[in-house]
């Protein structure tokens, strides 16, 4: 079985709640989140936490990190959905092929 490790391609879900318990993303339903592990796309505190999952696995991170000058705490329950080699070209890129750069993103965008 694939685990989540360098020059794999990863799908989660997820939410992410900070230190009140409010919600502030909820990615639980709809297309799971993909990225190329290792690429900095995600928090590299979350990115590192998931070292070692397999598909299926569950997992409540949490963890504080800087923003500007405060110290900032996130909860995160995560699901991880899948996990495959990634292509040459993935790796060349630096991203799932399919997903394309918008600098237009909005909420419920499923952009990189």
């Amino acid at each position: 079985m694939l685990t989540v490790q360098k020059e794999h391609i990863i799908s989660l879900r997820y939410t992410m709640k900070d230190d009140q318990g409010v919600l502030l993303e909820d990615r639980m339903s709809g297309r799971p989140v993909e990225f190329l592990y290792g690429s900095g796309d995600i928090l590299p505190e979350l990115e590192s936490n998931l070292s070692g999952m397999a598909p299926g696995d569950v997992a409540n991170l949490s963890f504080s990190t800087e923003l500007g000058s405060s110290l900032v705490s996130y909860f995160f329950e995560v699901v991880v959905e899948g996990v495959r080699k990634a292509t040459d070209n993935e790796i060349a890129n630096g991203r799932p092929e399919g997903l394309k750069e918008n600098k237009d993103c909005g909420p419920g965008c499923d952009c990189w």
